[in-house]
């Protein structure tokens, strides 16, 4: 009996687990607001050891519906990137862990035609990138990623 004690108590992990990815909490910012808007879609790059949400408002939700074919005024992408975590309570699941990045796409009307803002914020600080290389390339991924299925 005292041998099967010892197994079991030798066989505990003493290492605390949290119960909620408190990770995972996006930071307060006034640089970009998710009130209002819904989930469009959600993906893993596995390559990169990356999930992500987009999130959109209504125009937005209609437009990737519609499949993007055009762009109209007062529409606003979200896109959320976190890295992976191994999962403590699910053996070999990956869960989000820290903010890579947020990417926010916004149209506004400009006369006759429509203007596109995107900004990049990265990191828990989510400091605003600078660098507008690869911007053109980012909207049109982002705009073509097809609406998740539900039903």
């Amino acid at each position: 009996m005292a041998a099967c004690m010892l197994m079991f108590t030798a066989c505990s992990n003493s290492t605390p687990v949290e119960l909620y990815n408190t990770k995972a909490a996006l930071p307060e910012s006034p640089k970009y607001n998710l009130d209002g808007l819904k989930v469009i879609t959600s993906f893993v790059n596995k390559t990169k050891g990356t999930a992500s949400t987009l999130y959109g408002n209504d125009l937005a939700l209609k437009s990737a519906i519609d499949g993007n074919k055009t762009v109209t005024a007062n529409e606003v992408f979200t896109l959320v990137t976190w890295k992976q975590q191994e999962d403590d309570h699910w053996f070999g699941a990956k869960i989000p862990s820290d903010v890579e990045s947020v990417e926010v796409i916004k149209t506004t009307s400009s006369g006759n035609s429509v203007a596109v803002n995107y900004e990049q914020l990265n990191g828990k600080q989510l400091a605003a990138k600078t660098d507008t290389v690869g911007q053109a390339e980012r909207i049109k991924y982002i705009l073509e990623q097809k609406p998740s299925v539900l039903p």
